[in-house]
């Protein structure tokens, strides 16, 4: 079954690091790898950090 993630930028504490995540996702492709070996997708959509299983 895909697993999908939602983060609102907003719910992110520091502004700085606000910033920083936008600034490093902008036109970038970029994977998180979980423990188990899972991959996801990270993407970012209407002010919110999307996470998608590429499986």
């Amino acid at each position: 079954m895909a697993e999908t993630y939602i983060i609102r930028i907003g719910d992110i504490p520091s502004r700085k690091i606000r910033k920083r995540v936008r600034g490093f996702l902008r036109n970038e492709d970029v994977a998180l790898v979980a423990n188990d070996g899972q991959k996801f997708g990270v993407v970012l959509e209407k002010n919110q950090l999307v996470i998608k299983s590429d499986e």
